[in-house]
């Protein structure tokens, strides 16, 4: 699939097109942009968060350390320091522990051995599980902090009492001990949910503005090029009149005149072939008589005044949607759609008449001027306008033959 049709238009050479698939463009790239973009922020304050919730683990498990070694670590005659917490020390550390913890929104606090168990929860039927699988804990027993933030349907905070909905920031981190080496790991979930909204609006208020901008930009910029654009339009529309219009008599040139007259020659044929009943375009070829004359008696501006009041004479004895054109020189050609050959001969017997009527002033002079026609129709035997074209220069030929000022048809 193009581009074309993906937005369904059709851009060709028309700047109003160009326009609005600009305008399309630049919809959907800043629909994009703000949904990345909006995407892009809650991560970026959430990142923020986190981190700074990832800061204030680490900062507070080193300070459980310092504070409760007497209960972590255990020294074994001839064995390696390690966790352990036994009897009644743990009633005495669960207790500090919750004490200390409370006021820095934690909510839960596990213990895990070099072995990967759990020592030590806040959680009490959690203790002695091993959690072999966790690839987190395993970075925290590799000597790395890990922090992540979820979402929890239901939790415990240290207070026993149950929460529902809160965002955590669950964070693992190491346990060293006095040789710097790794003998364990915290887990501690920090209750976060009071930044969700200050996250969500700092998002909305970054993306708001970058959308505020981004349609300002667009808008100014929408403005300059539909300036140009309509001045493009304009200077187009100039270009394709005088492409298609004959500069003195200001009606079709040649090139246009046979343009049309080949769209209408196909649409009638078919036409003709799909209702399987005859649709016929009329043709008349039109010769001023003796134009050459016109030229020597009076100069060739007055030619050029005449030529020019002929065309109007023309086009006011045809129909709206009738085709006329320059054919050459003094020649001109009416095509008439759905225009029977006797229907032509009227057309033509009013052309005749509406030239001859009156003189016309040229360059200080009054002529009379008259016109030899052509008459012709379309026929199932034509295979191109050309065909046509042919028969109405041959009838017009018969005029002028015949002594001129009079309409002759050929029938195809």
């Amino acid at each position: 699939m193009n581009l074309n049709e993906l937005f369904n238009i059709k851009v060709g050479y028309d700047p109003s097109r160009l326009m609005n698939l600009l305008v399309r463009t630049a919809v959907i790239s800043i629909v994009i942009v703000i949904v990345m973009s909006g995407y892009g922020f809650y991560r970026l304050f959430s990142g923020f968060v986190i981190k700074n919730a990832e800061n204030n683990s680490v900062q507070l498990c080193n300070l459980l350390i310092d504070q409760q070694k007497k209960y972590l670590f255990v020294a074994a005659p001839g064995k390696a320091l390690e966790l352990g917490l036994h009897g009644t020390e743990m009633f005495a550390f669960d207790f500090s522990v919750r004490d200390y913890l409370y006021p820095f929104s934690i909510i839960k606090v596990k213990i895990y051995n070099a072995a990967k168990r759990i020592v030590y929860s806040t959680d009490p039927i959690l203790i002695g599980q091993v959690d072999e699988k966790n690839q987190r804990l395993n970075n925290a027993l590799a000597g790395k902090v890990d922090a992540k933030m979820v979402t929890k349907d239901k939790a415990v905070d240290l207070a026993d009492e149950e929460l529902r909905n809160v965002d955590v920031v669950e964070t693992y981190v190491p346990i060293l001990g006095p040789d710097k080496k790794v003998i364990g790991s915290f887990e501690i979930y920090i209750n976060i949910t009071g930044y969700r909204e200050q996250i969500r609006e700092g998002a909305i208020m970054m993306t708001s503005l970058l959308a505020t901008v981004m349609i300002a930009a667009f808008g100014f910029s929408y403005l300059l090029i539909r300036g140009g654009a309509g001045q493009l339009k304009e200077a187009q529309i100039k270009l394709e009149t005088m492409a298609a219009t004959d500069v003195l008599t200001a009606i079709a040139n040649r090139g246009h005149l046979l343009l049309r007259g080949e769209e209408e020659f196909e649409r009638i044929r078919r036409n003709r072939l799909k209702s399987q009943r005859p649709e016929d375009m009329g043709c008349i070829m039109i010769d001023i008589d003796h134009f050459k004359k016109v030229n020597d008696a009076c100069g060739h501006l007055a030619g050029d005044e005449v030529l020019k009041e002929v065309a109007r004479r023309l086009s006011m004895s045809i129909r709206p949607y009738d085709v006329i054109g320059r054919y050459g020189g003094e020649e001109f050609v009416v095509m008439l759609p759905d225009t029977s050959v006797e229907q032509c001969l009227v057309v033509a017997a009013r052309i005749r008449e509406t030239v001859r009527a009156e003189a016309i002033e040229a360059e200080g002079n009054k002529l009379f001027i008259t016109v030899s026609l052509g008459v012709t129709g379309s026929s199932e035997t034509d295979t191109c306008l050309n065909d046509v074209l042919k028969r109405a220069d041959a009838a017009m030929y018969q005029a002028k033959a015949d002594g001129r000022d009079r309409a002759v048809q050929i029938l195809g």
